[in-house]
């Protein structure tokens, strides 16, 4: 005689998923959270150090700007000298004459 198959009980109330699987979903919060909260800290050090980059790229331009200025000033002195003779004088009058057509 054939044995009858084990019936197993149905019913909509059964657990469908493994008990293993709800706490997974929440320790899943946690490392939401850390991944956030890591996202923003190498966000933030990227804009300081572009910030510090820009800041040290201005330094620079205003340093070399005020060489050539610097510089400019220095040339112009040497043209006009110390305006002692008649001689430098016109030098200095033609220096500043071309300087100001330029």
């Amino acid at each position: 005689m054939p044995s009858a198959p084990a019936l197993r009980p149905f019913s909509t109330v059964s657990n469908v998923y493994p008990s293993h699987l709800p706490t997974l979903y929440k320790t899943g919060r946690l490392e939401k959270k850390l991944a956030t909260a890591t996202v923003a800290v190498v966000g933030i050090g990227y804009g300081m150090a572009k910030y510090k980059e820009y800041q040290e790229q201005q330094q620079y331009r205003g340093a070399e700007a005020e060489a050539a200025s610097r510089r400019r000033s220095e040339a112009m002195m040497d043209a006009y000298a110390d305006r002692s003779s008649l001689a430098e004088l016109e030098a200095a009058v033609r220096a500043y004459d071309t300087h100001r057509k330029a």
